[in-house]
C-alpha cells in the first residue's frame, strides 16, 4: 500500500514537473482574470444603472415639487382675484341698491297704509256720485243741474244734454258749423268720449293721465250720464206723487233706477279711482327720497300728479305694475346681480313682465265691465221706457 503511495507521488511530480503542466497552470491564470473582469465590470454595470435610477428619481421629486409649488401660487393668485371680484361686484350691488330702492312698497307695511287710504278714498268719492241729491255737486251749474237736480221731462233732460255740451265740449267741426253757444275746448267731446273716463279728457293725441284734474273728473261724470242714463224718468211734483197712480209710478221709477246704479257703478269707480286720495302728496314725498323710484316717476307721472303733487289709486297702482318691467334703474340693479343661478334672474325678468300683462288684463277688464253696465243700461231703457211713459200719462190724465 505504500509503495502504491509513494508510486504516485513520484509520478505526480514528474508530470508537474514536465513543460505541458507549466502551460495548464498559466491558462488556468488568465481564466481566472478574465472571469474577474467580467465580475468587476457587470459589478460596475449595475451600480451605474442604479445610480442612474437614484439621480433620476431625485431630478423627478424636484420637478413633482415644482409643480406643486407653482399650483398653490396659481390657486393663491386666484383665490385673491376671486376675493377682490366679490367685494367689488357687492359693493356695486350695494351702490345701486340704494340708488334704485322704493321706500314705499304697498306690498309691505309701509306701504299698505297708502294702498288703503286710496282704495277707501275712492269707494267714498264713487258712491258721492250717485244720483238723488247730497252728493258731491259739480263745479258746472248745468252739469250740477244735470246731476243733482230734480229729473225734467224728456225735452228738459235734452235741453240740459245740449247746454252741457256746448258750455265745455264743442269739437272742431261743431265750432267750424258755428253751433249756438260752442266756444273753443280743450275737452272736445268729453262728455261723449270714453277716453273722459280710462285716461282722461283732453283733445286727441293727448297723453293718456291716470290722475284727473277738477275739470276732467267732471267731464268723465258727464260722459257716464249721458252713456249710461240721458234721459231718466221725470220726477213727479208732490201733488202727484200723493195719487194713487203717482205712487205706481215712482214704484216703477225705483226699479229702473235700481238697474241704473249696477249699470253706472263700474264708471262711477273709474272715475273715482282717477282723482287724487288723501295721502297721496306724503306718498310721492316718500318715492322721490329713492333717486332711482324719483327718476321713474319723473318720466311716467301724469301732468295732474307733477302739478299738484298728488296722484290718484288708478296712478299708484299702475306705477306699482310698472316699476320693475318698465323701470330701466330696476333692469341695471337686477342686470349687476352677479348671482351664479342665472336661469333663476331670468325667471324673475319673466314673472316681472307676466305681472305688468296682468295689469294690462286688469285694465281692460275694467273697460268691458263699463261697457256690460252699457249694455244693461240699453236694456233696462229698451224694456222700462215704454211702461213708465204709460204710468206717467196715466198720472198727468188722474189730476
Amino acid at each position: 500500500m505504500n509503495k502504491k503511495i509513494i508510486s504516485g507521488l513520484l509520478v505526480s511530480s514528474a508530470f508537474f514537473a514536465s513543460p505541458a503542466f507549466a502551460y495548464t497552470c498559466d491558462s488556468c491564470v488568465v481564466g481566472a482574470v478574465e472571469r474577474l473582469q467580467v465580475g468587476v465590470k457587470q459589478a460596475i454595470d449595475s451600480s451605474t444603472s442604479q445610480l442612474l435610477y437614484i439621480l433620476q428619481s431625485i431630478n423627478t421629486n424636484l420637478s413633482n415639487v415644482g409643480t406643486k409649488v407653482s399650483d398653490t401660487i396659481v390657486q393663491s393668485s386666484n383665490s385673491q382675484r376671486e376675493m377682490a371680484v366679490e367685494v367689488q361686484r357687492k359693493a356695486e350691488k350695494e351702490r345701486i341698491e340704494r340708488n334704485t330702492q322704493l321706500p314705499v312698497d304697498p306690498c309691505a307695511s309701509s306701504g299698505s297704509n297708502f294702498v288703503a287710504t286710496a282704495m277707501t278714498g275712492s269707494a267714498s268719492r264713487s258712491s258721492s256720485y250717485r244720483s238723488g241729491g247730497g252728493g258731491s255737486a259739480p263745479a258746472s251749474e248745468v252739469l250740477a243741474r244735470k246731476l243733482a237736480a230734480p229729473i225734467p221731462t224728456t225735452e228738459g233732460s235734452r235741453k240740459q244734454t245740449y247746454a252741457i255740451h256746448t258750455e265745455r265740449y264743442c269739437n272742431v267741426i261743431e265750432n267750424k258749423l258755428g253751433y249756438s253757444g260752442c266756444t273753443t275746448s280743450d275737452m272736445p267731446d268729453g262728455d261723449s268720449s270714453i277716453d273722459s273716463v280710462l285716461t282722461g279728457a283732453g283733445k286727441p293725441g293727448k297723453e293718456p293721465e291716470l290722475t284727473f284734474t277738477k275739470e276732467q273728473e267732471e267731464a268723465g261724470r258727464a260722459y257716464a250720464s249721458l252713456s249710461v242714463d240721458p234721459h231718466p224718468p221725470e220726477h213727479l211734483s208732490k201733488g202727484e206723487a200723493s195719487t194713487e197712480q203717482g205712487r205706481l209710478y215712482i214704484a216703477m221709477q225705483k226699479a229702473y233706477q235700481a238697474n241704473m246704479s249696477a249699470a253706472e257703478k263700474p264708471s262711477f269707480d273709474a272715475i273715482a279711482a282717477r282723482v287724487p286720495f288723501a295721502g297721496s302728496k306724503k306718498l310721492i314725498e316718500e318715492l322721490k327720497k329713492s333717486e332711482g323710484a324719483a327718476k321713474y316717476y319723473d318720466a311716467t307721472a301724469s301732468k295732474a300728479a307733477k302739478a299738484t303733487g298728488t296722484m290718484s289709486l288708478a296712478e299708484l297702482q299702475d306705477f306699482e305694475a310698472g316699476r320693475r318691467f318698465r323701470n330701466p334703474y330696476w333692469m341695471i340693479a337686477m342686470g349687476a346681480e352677479a348671482d351664479p343661478a342665472k336661469l333663476q334672474r331670468e325667471m324673475v325678468f319673466m314673472q316681472a313682465y307676466a305681472n305688468e300683462m296682468m295689469y294690462q288684463q286688469y285694465r281692460k277688464m275694467e273697460q268691458q265691465d263699463i261697457r256690460l253696465g252699457l249694455i244693461l243700461a240699453s236694456m233696462t231703457r229698451n224694456e222700462m221706457t215704454g211702461k213708465l211713459e204709460a204710468q206717467r200719462a196715466r198720472v198727468a190724465a188722474a189730476k
